[in-house]
């Protein structure tokens, strides 16, 4: 099975979350695209790992449990407020794949986890569908006095297009950070829940490519993490 070459210790930041979430309430944005490759990147960064299904289609965790890595289903707002962080005393980290919408389970995940982050696609629609996510962590921000940390990130791409440069533009003039890296929109990464795989698991140069974008996504948010704790 080719994997990506582990992140050195040193390469890691000294500080991680240890509970990190992908959030957005419009379905279809890459919360399950982006939980399960984070999951299968930690594992094989030798960083213990289980993966919470938060969302009512269950699609990460049909796809993570192909992967054979730990992972659990909680749909309900208060077990998942009280799950989340017995949970984060039994692995170094918790993934959790949040819902397509924004209701009180996405509050809970809101309140519990250390860093969130918001896949977004580069259409006019979509940024449009961030406010309420964004608006919904300002708000646990307030409660929590800085807490979670949260970025957004573009994923599914065209690289060099007129709609990138605008997304980014509009993105980053919001109340939170957009992360440098994207996410490309390639076919390996369509194919892989078909396919009971990750693009780190997969040949070939486009997901070599495609998985390098999600290390340096994950490095970043990282260091991101680090900068604001």
């Amino acid at each position: 099975m080719p994997k990506l070459k582990a992140a050195k210790p040193s390469e890691l930041p000294a500080k991680l979350p240890k509970i990190l979430a992908f959030a957005n309430q419009k379905g279809g944005a890459g919360k399950s695209t982006g939980a399960v490759h984070a999951a299968d990147w930690f594992v094989q960064q030798g960083i213990s790992t289980v993966l919470v299904d938060a969302d009512g289609q269950q699609s990460s965790s049909a796809w993570i449990a192909e992967l054979k890595l730990p992972y659990t289903v909680i749909s309900d707002p208060e077990l998942l407020f009280d799950e989340l962080p017995k949970l984060s005393s039994h692995y170094d980290m918790v993934i959790v794949d949040g819902p397509g919408n924004a209701n009180e389970v996405t509050k809970a995940i809101l309140i519990r986890a250390d860093l969130i982050l918001i896949p977004c696609r580069d259409s006019m629609i979509d940024l449009a569908s961030t406010g309420k996510i964004v608006q919904f962590v300002r708000q646990a921000k307030e409660i929590r006095s800085g807490s979670p940390s949260a970025a957004l990130y573009l994923n599914a791409v065209k690289d060099n297009t007129i709609l990138l440069r605008e997304a980014q533009e509009a993105l980053n003039q919001g109340i939170l950070p957009l992360l440098h890296t994207t996410l490309p929109d390639r076919q390996c990464i369509k194919d892989a829940p078909g396919q009971a795989s990750t693009v780190f698991r997969m040949k070939g140069g486009a997901a070599k490519a495609a998985a390098r974008c999600f290390h340096n996504l994950l490095t970043e948010a990282l260091m991101l993490f680090e900068s604001q704790s």
